[in-house]
């Protein structure tokens, strides 16, 4: 991240010397008042659920001093239409104080003038800062250096199996090249299973950018060259995007992969049906240990680092691709901002939502503590392993066009269909990914 810079840290201390009684959000106990998009209950999606409950920890912890108020949200969770619905928001100078956005989407809404600059805050307190783990910023960080986000979660994705399955087809771990992959999809669809579970969209853009990033070459245009919009040209990513395809051609997927909906994707793993799916560590919280799963699937499931292109050059996807943005503009406001944004980040607090979620900590954090809060043995023994592949990189819609996710989606069936070829493909995913990001 970067953390200072002489402008921004002037602008941290006019902030920090402002009056406490400027202008803000007070009820007559003189508590400033803010609100919150997504710290509603949901018995569903476990950030929600966790959001909440971290709000009513914060409200206890500064009861007369701040108290965050949630407003109800039907786009408080994943939704094709959050980017557009804060978008109105933004227009209408009507932005919760705090609310989360993932980084394609903090791209696009930045671009309104109307998100809060975090790094003038960080830049105060360094002993806040250096909290972080290395990178945790990057994917939230301005051009000129401002901080849009504080990260919410720092996770590694890979890919997740069932291990009974696989050795039923003669495997005992998990195949460690993509040719290994592909002989191990051959095996499974002769016997009538599902290789891989995807859905068009969010599983299915993983293991493309897994295919990516394990290519020499891959992870700097996932870093930097997904920015140029002249992905044909890529030869990692030209090879991954054919190589894709051909598992569909193969009979590799399941048969709704083009419905858009990870759930139909998660369905036929937790069903059996299928024997990997690529998702990251909340998929055990939201979907592996829930009703909905196979009985023991969860004791017989691996979490494995993607394939590589050759021995030995394994990868996994690790991100902080999402956090907590503002709208606040008040002085006042947004020292209760800044107040919950340290809460959230505090250690008690990202271990309970690693607890709650299986999402890891955006901070480094006590071993000894992790270790007594019982995370989430599968997604911590990824990120462990993540320290000695050959290949980290980020998920494309880091550094890629806000409208990465819907662009793709519209896009990729016909490709595998045969109605584009795959340079028309590419360049069509380009352009309809940066242009559906400026739509509002």
């Amino acid at each position: 991240m970067s953390k200072t810079s002489t402008t921004a840290a002037a602008a941290a201390a006019a902030l920090l010397l402002a009056s406490a009684a400027a202008c803000g959000a007070e009820s007559d106990t003189g508590e400033v008042v803010i609100t919150c998009g997504t710290c509603q209950e949901s018995p569903t999606d476990p950030f929600l659920q966790y959001n909440y409950e971290a709000a009513q920890r914060f409200n206890e912890e500064f009861a007369g001093r701040y108290r965050i108020e949630t407003i109800e949200n039907a786009n408080a969770g994943s939704s094709d239409d959050r980017l557009q619905y804060y978008q109105r928001l933004a227009l209408a100078d009507d932005l919760p104080d705090l609310f989360q956005l993932n980084s394609g989407e903090i791209k696009a809404l930045q671009e309104t003038g109307r998100l809060h600059d975090f790094a003038p805050a960080l830049d105060a307190d360094p002993d806040w800062a250096g909290t972080f783990q290395d990178h945790a910023f990057d994917a939230l960080t301005g051009g000129g250096g401002e901080v849009w986000a504080i990260p919410q979660q720092r996770d590694a994705i890979g890919i997740y199996y069932n291990a009974d399955l696989l050795a039923a087809a003669g495997y005992d771990e998990f195949p460690s090249t993509w040719d290994e992959f592909e002989s191990l999809a051959a095996v499974l669809e002769s016997e009538g299973k599902t290789a891989i579970a995807m859905d068009g969209d969010w599983s299915t853009m993983l293991m493309w950018v897994h295919l990516i990033g394990t290519h020499p070459g891959g992870a700097a245009f996932l870093d930097e060259g997904i920015e140029d919009g002249d992905w044909g040209s890529d030869d990692a990513v030209v090879a991954a995007t054919e190589r894709l395809r051909s598992w569909h051609e193969a009979g590799y997927v399941n048969a709704d992969a083009f419905s858009g909906d990870f759930q139909n994707a998660a369905a036929a793993y937790l069903t059996e049906d299928a024997a990997m799916v690529s998702n990251g560590p909340w998929f055990v919280a939201t979907n592996l240990t829930t009703d909905a799963a196979a009985p023991g699937l969860y004791e017989k499931t691996g979490y494995a680092p993607a394939p590589g292109w050759a021995a030995g050059e394994r990868g996994a996807i690790v991100v902080s691709g999402a956090g907590w943005v503002s709208g606040a503009v008040e002085d006042r406001e947004l020292e209760a901002v800044h107040a919950f944004a340290r809460f959230v980040s505090s250690q008690d607090e990202v271990l309970a939502q690693a607890a709650a979620t299986g999402a890891n900590p955006p901070v480094d954090v006590d071993p000894a503590a992790a270790a007594d809060a019982g995370l989430e043995p599968l997604a911590t023994g990824l990120v462990e392993q993540a320290a000695d592949l050959a290949y980290t990189y980020p998920h494309a819609r880091v550094h890629g066009p806000a409208g990465f996710s819907a662009a793709w989606k519209n896009l990729w069936p016909a490709y595998v269909e045969g109605d584009m070829d795959t340079g028309e493909f590419l360049q069509r995913l380009a352009d309809d990914a940066a242009a559906t990001g400026l739509g509002g």
